[in-house]
């Protein structure tokens, strides 16, 4: 049993039957609650918390996360559905457009709304554009004051000022998305939150999401995680093929640039970098497909400001 199972169980319930046994109920507390927030609030490292999974990517990057994901937590009475939403910046870029519209579906389809918040950082644009969206969605909306650990208390208090001018009303709770028994308090809060009704999905399912659509996400992390700060959110990335077979899985990937002048630099001196993030990135892939033998290759083209480009962002499924 995890540390959050732990914590949940102890303060909402005792004992019971584990998930997936045959007294599982058909239903309990459940619906879909999106995770609101600017860049790197820490929206995908609470959803990998709670899931017990690497299923989000995660970097101290911004717009690590360019489209939403669902992840499903269960435990023994309730199935909280989870969307994780793009951070919330002003749209500059067609790409820009498309998260913005990937926010506005998500809070449209939410029963609650996670609003986080990094007290670290001094409130800026982005928050009051989090800020003004969480104030007018028209739903019951939570303000957590993340990264507890590394913020002071009159950070916490300045950044909970700042919202409280858009929702003056709305319930405020601390978290450190990283450690489960904070994130499981959390958990306890959505639980008596919401409403007793038939399970949407299997019990044993954490996400919607294809496996090759979660490890186009791990090597964009990778990307992320060794290249300069510009340069990764100018690569797409696809998945071009995923076989399948008893030695393991062979996956055909695209890197997609925008400048021939980033080549070099995604490439390396002697291949170092290439072969780096493709380190990185296998690393990734085989835990989340449970250890399995991975051959990653990797192609790079380059597409002139394909950021700007909506049919190219449809045509790579990052525009619905």
């Amino acid at each position: 049993m995890s540390e959050i199972d732990e914590q949940v169980k102890g303060d909402v319930f005792d004992g019971g039957d584990a998930v997936g046994a045959s007294m599982t109920p058909e239903k309990g507390r459940t619906g879909y609650v999106a995770l609101l927030g600017r860049p790197n609030t820490g929206k995908s490292t609470f959803l990998n918390t709670v899931l017990g999974c690497h299923l989000a990517a995660v970097s101290s990057k911004p717009q690590t996360t360019r489209k939403s994901m669902l992840g499903i937590y269960n435990d023994r009475d309730s199935q909280i559905i989870f969307l994780d939403a793009p951070g919330v910046h002003p749209s500059k870029l067609a790409i820009d457009e498309a998260m913005s519209e990937s926010v506005a579906k998500v809070l449209e389809d939410a029963d609650i709304v996670v609003c986080l918040i990094d007290p670290t950082r001094t409130p800026g644009e982005e928050d009051g554009l989090a800020a003004d969206l969480a104030s007018t969605c028209g739903k019951p909306v939570l303000l957590v004051l993340n990264k507890n650990d590394v913020s002071t208390p009159q950070q916490r208090q300045a950044s909970l000022a700042f919202y409280r001018e858009k929702l003056p009303q709305a319930e405020a709770l601390e978290m450190t998305a990283l450690d489960g028994a904070s994130a499981g308090r959390l958990i306890a809060k959505l639980k008596s939150l919401l409403p007793e009704e038939l399970f949407l999905y299997d019990r044993e399912d954490v996400t919607t999401v294809y496996e090759r659509d979660i490890a186009a996400e791990l090597i964009r992390e990778a990307l992320l995680e060794l290249l300069r700060e510009e340069i990764p959110h100018a690569i797409a990335v696809t998945i071009d093929s995923w076989t399948v077979s008893d030695t393991g899985i062979a996956i055909e990937s695209t890197l997609t640039l925008e400048r021939e002048a980033h080549k070099g630099i995604v490439i390396g001196q002697g291949g170092k970098m290439i072969k780096a993030i493709r380190h990185a990135a296998v690393k990734k892939i085989a835990e989340l497909c449970q250890g399995a033998h991975i051959d990653l290759e990797m192609r790079i083209r380059v597409v002139p400001n394909w950021r700007k480009h909506k049919q190219f962002l449809k045509n790579i499924k990052l525009w619905e």
